[in-house]
């Protein structure tokens, strides 16, 4: 599994060696302009109002990673820079949920470009394909903008976490497997608000369901996941079930090599299905009372 990681960037976790790399980020403001470097080269530029808040993010990575080590054994870990969007994540124990391996996980996102809000929250990693789940815990995510009073918001941030916060995400997605979930279900809930983008996200989840799982399917149903989005109709006659687990699966991989504010969204997106099936069972059970 360490090979997996090691092709994805994460690196066994020593706490010194992260240090070095986390104290080489220098953010700072010169007039209007925040200034990003990284081990003393310039990769971000940007330019703020007064009110944007240069916030001391090394400071605060190093606080949360003594936390996290008083709790958790932390195994990997990945440091990411791009431009001027920082990303940290911290790999842990081990659980398995229908036979498959997740690292517990700790992701820490910050910007100096105005890009992503300050965010610290929890999830799930996947090493053998690389795909990861982000949700928000009470008393441990953070989700602040970079504006005056971050840095009292990031001090109040993570009061509480031991083993048991996992137990959540674990039950949320173990309440998916066994479960079936209609394609059309699927659809709904992956196309809300933005049609346009959640209509591409919607073809490019069927994708990934075609190339993996082809053999499962029948004609008339890959005739339904070959259709774009856009131009698809699903009525009862060719409206099919899909296992609920290999949805949820699907779906996240298509944000595997995305940051964990993008990943988060997602995660809670498609975590609907399991209010359908909430839905489903309750009107189940009246209509077996009716009867």
């Amino acid at each position: 599994m360490s090979t997996h990681l090691f092709s994805r960037g994460y690196q066994k976790y020593n706490k010194s060696d992260l240090f070095q790399k986390i104290d080489a980020l220098e953010i700072f403001r010169e007039g209007s302009q925040i200034i990003t470097k990284y081990f003393g080269r310039v990769v971000n530029n940007t330019p703020v109002s007064d009110k944007y808040e240069v916030f001391d993010i090394r400071s605060f990575m190093k606080s949360k990673i003594e936390l996290l080590e008083s709790n958790f054994n932390i195994s990997f870990y990945n440091f990411r820079m791009k431009g001027g969007i920082q990303e940290l994540i911290l790999l842990s124990d081990e659980v398995e949920i229908a036979g498959s391996n997740y690292h517990k996980a700790f992701f820490i996102l910050n910007s100096s470009d105005k890009s992503r809000r300050l965010n610290m929250n929890l999830g799930l990693y996947q090493a053998d394909n690389g795909v990861y789940l982000v949700n928000s815990i009470k008393n441990f995510s953070l989700t602040t903008k970079h504006l005056k009073g971050i840095t009292d918001k990031a001090e109040v941030a993570s009061s509480h976490i031991d083993v048991e916060t996992f137990d959540e995400q674990i039950k949320s997605i173990q309440s998916l497997v066994g479960e079936r979930v209609m394609i059309s279900q699927v659809r709904n809930i992956i196309i809300d608000k933005d049609q346009k983008v959640n209509h591409n996200k919607f073809d490019a989840f069927k994708n990934v369901l075609r190339w993996n799982h082809s053999k499962d399917f029948t004609k008339s149903q890959l005739g339904v996941l070959m259709t774009p989005s856009e131009n698809l109709n699903i009525e009862s006659y060719n409206d099919f079930s899909i296992d609920a687990f290999r949805v949820f699966l699907a779906y996240m991989n298509v944000f595997r090599n995305q940051d964990s504010y993008v990943v988060k969204r997602e995660t809670e997106k498609i975590l609907k299905i399991t209010q359908c099936f909430i839905r489903e069972e309750k009107l189940a059970q009246l209509l077996d009372l009716l009867d």
